[in-house]
């Protein structure tokens, strides 16, 4: 009896366990079917045509209109003094959409009735192309994304079909010239525009002066103003001072021109006086074009409706030859080399203090102007000091310009503070002492994060930026310098795929029967691993242009490359575990504030990074889910003189001497971190240990850093 009942109860459970599995694979299967019904949904949807009319028509709304999205034009009288009333240009706004992949116009639907007929006064035509909607939303989304970049508008919206556009009165017009399938095709940019002016007071912390933190910089720049403390008991151990608070006010004119330019001026002053004023004027080059021009031609897109009349057959009959593509320009040209309605042409001023007395004993007094012509307008961007050559903010291609600049420079050495007629510096800075102008040509290329998943905090995909000028008459100083570098990033699972292979990763991935669904033991034990990887490089050398700079028989006269203009290297933006400009030539002494020595600068440098990082563990869920990881690293870098004299004496890089002294000055850190990306850039806070550093380095295990790309 006992048996017959453990015999019926095994055969429950049998049954309960075969019911189970069952259901598993029931509830598997039906889970497939509606991803697999949901997938055909999003296909259909997103191949769906949507031929879009040209030009779209562009007006201007009031501020409390699109916040309750009620803008509904009530007659005509109201729709055109919503048209006049706007300052930005109705072909400026048609380029852009054109630029951003909108496939507008082009040859008439064959749906759509007559190829000859149009949308009324605006000579719309309807758009052949047979773009899908999932194109349509990513282009709608470049234009808005790209207009509010500009800083010139507080909202930007596309409308398709009439329910934003005219009033009845226009609506019945439309309907009685063209049919209510070609009407709904319509196409209306909706502006909120900024006022045509910006006032600005405020202050805060010297972004600059971060460095003085634990050492800070985001790029190689040779007026960096950063911090470089005391050396104690001749190891080259430093410490930082404050940042440095400061006063700002400002003032902007904004779209005056219809084509979003930007003219802005900034007055700065700290809290020891240093001040600096800053002035920028950006607007795309065709503004300053005639429409007849054959420039202007060549910058904006062609008009669709202008490409379609060109295939006339002479017969009466349009016959278009227009291939999908031909028309509108492909989906990431809207930030092409070449620029388009985004190429622009600025001017910039800038008269400023910059403090280097921490680390080399001297400040400048700088005076500057200059042109810029690049492939997308950079606005107000860039720092008080100086022009920016980093890619504008809201830009999400190549960036690519041209500087002309001119500068005055007065080179003041420290002054002793006990002996007012004293120099509280090194003979090598009190040599360079006076006023030097600077006429020099700038150009660079920037991929602007464009081929990485994150601009500030990447894990997948690569970087790369170079930059060269040239130095020379009629300016006092005469050289060429060439800097870049690049960044790489792969995910630990991305090779993995590469090498067990995608097929392999799949069957382990699959539903089990055996372990309830869940993943094979093959998966990964860390996920979002990543690798990285970067180098940058720089190299100055100096131009006498036959003679007509530099006097070899003065010895006072001056510098070809001056110490304003080398290159300075520190900081977890370039080498963790050292203080900017805390590495590299140093004179024997410096003044009080550098009593390790002041910092001469190098026409040659190289650093290098190897990382691997994590996310943040689940347990931090706030920290996670903002980005923020977990990383270790291992730099490498120098910066070196290569006998590069006060006059242009130099070596040449093939001689075995410059890189037994570049191998031989190599410094390397080994450590820690955590960074975390934000739309501000990229924050980060490290503790190096410097494995190989000199005894008059300038040192720092605890750094925190703020930049733009990963270093």
């Amino acid at each position: 009896m006992n048996n017959n009942n453990s015999r019926s109860q095994q055969q429950q459970q049998q049954q309960q366990q075969q019911a189970a599995r069952l259901a598993r694979i029931q509830q598997h299967r039906q889970k497939l079917l509606l991803e697999q019904l949901q997938q055909r949904k999003a296909e259909y949807t997103s191949s769906y045509n949507l031929p879009l009319n040209y030009p779209a028509k562009v007006i201007v709304v009031a501020a409390a209109a699109a916040a309750t999205d009620d803008d509904v034009v009530t007659n005509d009288n109201d729709a055109q003094r919503r048209i006049n009333n706007r300052r930005t240009s109705s072909d400026f706004v048609n380029a852009r959409l054109l630029e951003a992949g909108l496939p507008l116009g082009g040859t008439p639907s064959s749906s759509s009735g007559d190829s000859n007929d149009s949308s009324g006064d605006d000579g719309a035509r309807l758009s052949s192309s047979s773009s899908s909607l999932a194109q349509h939303i990513v282009s709608t989304q470049r234009f808005i994304r790209d207009l509010e970049g500009t800083g010139c508008y507080d909202a930007v919206q596309i409308h398709i079909g009439n329910s934003h556009d005219d009033g009845d009165g226009q609506k019945a017009a439309a309907t009685s010239q063209q049919s209510a399938a070609a009407a709904a095709n319509n196409v209306t940019v909706q502006l909120q525009e900024k006022k045509w002016y910006k006032l600005y007071i405020g202050g805060g912390v010297n972004s600059d002066d971060l460095s003085s933190l634990g050492g800070t910089t985001t790029s190689s720049s040779s007026n960096a103003s950063s911090s470089l403390g005391s050396s104690l008991s001749g190891v080259g151990t430093a410490t930082g001072l404050l940042p440095k608070l400061q006063f700002e006010t400002s003032a902007s004119l904004l779209n005056l021109t219809g084509f979003c330019d930007i003219s802005s001026a900034s007055y700065l002053v700290d809290q020891t006086g240093s001040s600096s004023f800053r002035f920028v004027h950006d607007r795309p080059l065709v503004s300053y074009l005639s429409r007849r021009g054959a420039l202007y031609d060549w910058l904006m897109p062609q008009d669709p409706r202008t490409v379609a009349n060109e295939d006339d057959n002479g017969d009466g009959n349009n016959v278009s030859t227009l291939e999908e593509g031909d028309v509108y320009i492909n989906d990431d040209s809207q930030y092409s080399m070449g620029g388009g309605s985004h190429t622009s042409l600025g001017l910039h001023a800038t008269f400023h203090d910059v403090d280097c007395e921490s680390t080399r004993s001297t400040k400048e007094f700088v005076r500057s102007v200059g042109l810029r012509l690049a492939n997308h307008a950079r606005g107000g961007g860039g720092s008080h000091y100086k022009p920016s050559t980093s890619p504008p903010e809201g830009m999400a291609g190549p960036y690519l310009f041209l500087d002309w600049n001119a500068t005055l420079r007065d080179v003041l050495p420290k002054r002793s503070q006990t002996h007012p007629f004293a120099l509280d510096c090194s003979p090598e800075i009190a040599q360079q002492a006076g006023t030097y102008l600077k006429h020099s040509i700038l150009t660079g290329l920037c991929m602007n994060g464009c081929f990485v998943d994150d601009r500030y905090d990447p894990t997948m995909g690569y970087d790369a930026h170079v930059v060269g000028e040239v130095a020379g008459p009629p300016g006092d100083v005469g050289y060429w310098k060439v800097k870049g570098g690049y960044s790489w990033h792969v995910p630990v699972e991305l090779l993995r795929m590469m090498v067990v292979g995608v097929n392999d990763i799949d069957n382990n991935e699959e539903y089990n029967d055996d372990n309830g669904g869940k993943e094979g033991e093959d998966s990964p034990s860390v996920i979002g691993m990543a690798l990285h990887s970067s180098f940058n490089c720089g190299l100055i050398r100096p131009l006498t242009f036959n003679g007509l700079l530099g006097n070899h028989n003065n010895a006072s006269c001056c510098p070809l490359v001056p110490s304003s203009d080398r290159f300075y290297i520190g900081g977890p933006g370039q080498l963790r575990g050292f203080l900017p400009a805390g590495i590299g030539p140093r004179a024997n002494k410096g003044g009080s504030s550098v009593p390790g020595g002041d910092a001469l600068g190098g026409d040659l440098f190289y650093t290098s990074t190897l990382a691997t990082s994590i996310p943040f563990p689940s347990y931090f869920s706030k920290l996670r889910h903002n980005g923020a990881r977990i990383f270790g690293f291992a730099n490498a870098g120098t910066c070196v003189s290569t006998g590069l004299g006060v006059h242009g004496a130099s070596l040449s890089l093939l001689d075995m001497p410059v890189w037994g002294q570049i191998l031989q000055s190599t410094r390397v850190s080994l450590g820690g971190g955590v960074s975390v990306g934000s739309p501000m850039g990229r924050f980060e806070a490290t503790y190096a240990v410097p494995v190989r550093y000199g005894p008059r380095d300038a040192r720092k295990s605890v750094q925190f850093g703020f930049g733009f790309s990963f270093g």
